[in-house]
């Protein structure tokens, strides 16, 4: 018997070997033609036994090795695969088995070669079909259009750490004995994630939003996201744990970019740090491990942590390299 039900994965929808858990919150994100794609790829990952067959190897890598051949079947059936779908050379007469060990291979070569090691870099590529121009009237000329958010919610599923959804430390309690304050051992909320938004172009409040709804369905119901915007300076974080803290954002900025505000800003509780930005400023010279989100034509060097790219869709070839390791 297999069975549906609402869960946290990879994406829009994944499976634990059992049964296909899909995340209702990112799946609006998606196109109806690409909830059939993907509900279809995890039944066929189910039907070949993919999860067991993936248990003891790298989690990422076997996802991408597996992920290449089963759409390269449903390719092969007539399916439109999405815009950040994996296509790998030659998966549809290999074994995820044999595109794993490719992987593996290909990432020791470059780990021996010598070379600097570079963020691991996804790129994406949004479709053309809904875009929406930006309306703030005080920002900087730079209009963004909607940079393709299903494409980057997607990538970053597979980017963002787990966290624990509670902390412990001594709070002053509440009772006095022989005349002395107690003092208790409980737990109390962590946030699971800060994002940091450059509101330094005109790119659109309701855009914005819709990018920390994004990341927030990623997550637990109950998680707690911290939400900042930072020009040349940063304006504080605010708490977002309900869809009405979403809608009561408030987005301030309009000035210059300064990424040394942003990285500063971030407080070390979040196991998760994302900066989303158009790349327009010069890169600080001190490490983050932060996932930067960069949308536009803009390539960025950041030292440490990992970016997204999220190009205009001027070529419509896919890519068939999924993560690029440098």
């Amino acid at each position: 018997m297999l069975s549906f039900r609402e869960g946290a994965g990879f994406g829009p929808v994944d499976n634990n070997g059992r049964e296909i858990l899909y995340n209702e919150r990112l799946m609006k994100y998606y196109t109806e033609e690409s909830r059939r794609f993907y509900v279809a790829q995890q039944l066929l990952h189910l039907q070949l036994n993919h999860f067991a067959r993936g248990r003891g190897k790298d989690r990422r890598l076997w996802k991408t090795a597996s992920d290449a051949v089963v759409n390269a079947m449903l390719k092969a059936d007539g399916f439109a695969l999405p815009e950040d779908a994996v296509l790998l050379p030659g998966a549809g007469d290999q074994s995820a088995e044999d595109l794993y060990a490719l992987l593996r291979q290909q990432r020791k070569d470059t780990d021996e070669s010598g070379r600097e090691t570079e963020p691991m870099i996804r790129e994406v590529r949004p479709d053309d079909k809904s875009k929406q121009a930006g309306k703030e009237s005080e920002a900087h000329l730079r209009a963004i259009e909607d940079p393709g958010l299903a494409a980057i919610v997607a990538g970053l599923a597979e980017l963002l750490e787990p966290s624990m959804q509670l902390d412990f430390d001594w709070f002053p309690g509440t009772t006095i004995r022989d005349g002395v304050l107690g003092h208790e051992f409980r737990a109390y909320p962590v946030a699971h994630a800060e994002i940091l938004l450059d509101t330094s172009a005109s790119v659109d409040a309701e855009l914005l939003r819709a990018f920390v709804r994004g990341v927030k369905g990623l997550l637990r119901q109950d998680a707690v996201v911290r939400v900042g915007c930072f020009d040349t300076r940063f304006y504080g974080f605010q708490d977002v744990v309900t869809e009405q803290d979403i809608e009561k954002l408030e987005l301030s900025g309009a000035g210059g970019t300064d990424f040394h505000a942003a990285i500063h800003a971030f407080t070390g509780d979040a196991e998760n740090r994302i900066i989303f930005t158009d790349g327009f400023a010069e890169m600080p010279e001190e490490r983050c491990d932060a996932i930067w989100v960069v949308y536009g034509n803009t390539t960025i060097h950041p030292i440490g942590g990992r970016v997204i790219y999220s190009r205009p869709n001027e070529e419509k070839e896919k890519h068939e390299i999924d993560f690029l390791i440098t």
